[in-house]
């Protein structure tokens, strides 16, 4: 991702990717790439592969005060949107810097991804593909959260 002053320019292919949180509600979040059900575009060696051309370029307005979490689909697979922006409400309100936030928001990732009682995204979206699935989908996590401030220089 790189900052413009018109906002953040980003390329996203496949099923990780990144929302962006506005005054506790996501503003915006990259489509998921996929060839199938669970079937999602990815980069190899090889013939097999997807090309990086095939990912989407996205730019994104963006004002101070907005959060922007980059993640996983073990991230996504296992939080929706407004259960993200609700970690991310609550890190702000009681202080907590983006690293602080970005371990809460896996935490709760990792205790949904083996909760087999809880509709997930992923759940939702093997239902809709005609699987029997119910509960998290245990995955690789990884989450970075910035914090949009007001630059330095003005």
């Amino acid at each position: 991702m790189d900052f413009f002053p018109q906002g953040i320019r980003a390329i996203n292919l496949g099923d990780s990717g990144f929302m962006v949180v506005r005054d506790g509600c996501s503003i915006f979040r990259s489509p998921v790439q996929q060839h199938g059900f669970n079937f999602t575009y990815q980069l190899e060696s090889g013939n097999g592969g997807d090309l990086p051309s095939s990912g989407q370029v996205f730019t994104i307005p963006v004002t101070p005060g907005d959060v922007i979490i980059a993640g996983t689909d073990g991230l996504f697979d296992n939080l929706y949107n407004n259960e993200v922006a609700a970690v991310v409400v609550h890190a702000i309100r009681t202080g907590l810097g983006p690293e602080a936030a970005a371990q809460k928001i896996a935490a709760l990732a990792r205790q949904r991804a083996v909760d087999r009682n809880q509709q997930t995204p992923f759940s939702t979206a093997a239902q809709d593909a005609g699987y029997r699935y119910y509960g998290g989908k245990l995955d690789d996590i990884t989450v970075v959260v910035s914090y949009i401030t007001n630059s330095a220089n003005t």
